[in-house]
C-alpha cells in the first residue's frame, strides 16, 4: 500500500510540474534533409558515393558522387508511406530517369532500398544512406 502511495504522488508530481508551454514537445520524425550513403549493382555491396536532398515540399535532388560540388545531379520527387520511400528523378546532364524505394528505420535516420530504371524501383542495383 505504501508503495502505491508513493507512486502515486511522484506521478501526479510529475503531471502537474511541467506546463503545456514548458514541456518539450516530441520531434516528428522526418524524411526532410540532406542524406548520405552509398550505391552499387545488384550483386555487390554499395560502394559508389550517393547523396540526396529531401525537402519539405515533396522535391528531392540526388547526387550520384562522394563529393556534391563534383556529382552528378538529378531532381524528382518523392513520397513517404508509412516506412517505405519511393522517388523518381532525371538526371539534368542526361535525362535519364531512374526510380528508388527504400525503408526507413522509425527514427528516420537510416534508409536502405533499391533502383532501377525509368519507373522501375528494382534490377539495377543497392543503396542506402545516413540522414546528416
Amino acid at each position: 500500500m505504501k508503495n502505491l502511495f508513493i507512486t502515486a504522488v511522484v506521478s501526479s508530481l510529475v503531471f502537474i510540474s511541467c506546463r503545456k508551454e514548458d514541456c518539450p514537445i516530441p520531434e516528428t520524425p522526418s524524411i526532410v534533409g540532406f542524406w548520405q550513403g552509398k550505391y552499387g549493382g545488384t550483386t555487390s555491396y554499395p560502394n559508389s558515393g550517393y547523396s540526396a536532398l529531401f525537402r519539405s515540399n515533396g522535391t528531392v535532388r540526388f547526387f550520384d558522387g562522394a563529393d556534391t560540388a563534383t556529382a552528378n545531379e538529378a531532381e524528382g520527387t518523392y513520397s513517404v508511406i508509412g516506412s517505405t520511400v519511393t522517388a523518381s528523378y532525371n538526371y539534368l546532364f542526361s535525362g535519364f530517369q531512374y526510380s528508388v524505394s527504400a525503408t526507413v528505420d522509425s527514427k528516420f535516420t537510416f534508409l536502405e532500398g533499391t533502383f532501377g530504371t525509368g519507373v522501375n524501383t528494382s534490377g539495377d542495383g543497392k543503396w542506402f544512406m545516413i540522414k546528416k
